[in-house]
């Protein structure tokens, strides 16, 4: 008999073995390294019968992390050739969680902006600019999102001449103090979200 062997309830720190990928799937908390599973996090083990899954649920309030396929609430704070760098403000969804606990800086490379070709960065974002983004890969630092889809990408944009809320008309915004007239890669849900 294993000695090692865990069971729901049980409390693990990171590195904690967990069991063998041909008895669980891994879940939330669980990495698979050659077979093995292991706690990434210190928490209680959670045995899934039905799904076959172990997973280790956090015993403390801990700040959420943006995983792939969520939604998150940004602000672009630099505009490069290839990307812009974007700081996280919330994950979609998650609003009454803590603030997230990673460094809370992600990307948007020119490839993930829209569906079709793009020319420049600066068409499609400005610093300040607030925008809807979907994650992509979250393994390492910056996290990436996408803003390919109609609901993703620019939600809330300020006149890069005076500094005004912009109002959008069609695909184009409008400055309603100065009437310069802006592109974004623009969200359907632009000015529609409480950011």
């Amino acid at each position: 008999m294993d000695e090692r062997k865990v069971k729901s309830g049980d409390l693990v720190l990171p590195g904690d073995y967990l069991g063998v990928i041909e008895e669980y799937f891994p879940g939330d908390g669980v990495k698979e390294e050659n077979g093995e599973l292991y706690a990434v996090r210190a928490g209680r083990v959670v045995i899934d019968q039905e799904r076959m899954e172990i997973s280790v649920e956090p015993v403390t309030d801990t700040p959420p992390l943006p995983k792939v396929g969520d939604v998150v609430i940004g602000r672009v704070i630099e505009v490069k050739p290839q990307t812009a760098i974007v700081q996280i403000i919330r994950i979609e969804g998650r609003e009454n969680d803590r603030e997230i606990a990673t460094s809370k800086l992600a990307g948007i490379h020119i490839s993930q902006v829209d569906e079709g070709y793009v020319d420049s960065m600066l068409n499609e974002f400005r610093i300040g600019d607030v925008v809807r983004a979907r994650v992509i890969s979250a393994e390492k630092s910056p996290i990436q999102l996408s803003t390919k889809g109609p609901d993703l990408g620019v939600i809330y944009a300020l006149c890069t001449r005076c500094r005004t809320p912009l109002v959008r008309r069609g695909d184009k915004l409008v400055c309603p103090k100065c009437g310069h007239v802006e592109t974004r890669k623009l969200s359907s849900m632009y000015r529609k979200v409480n950011i």
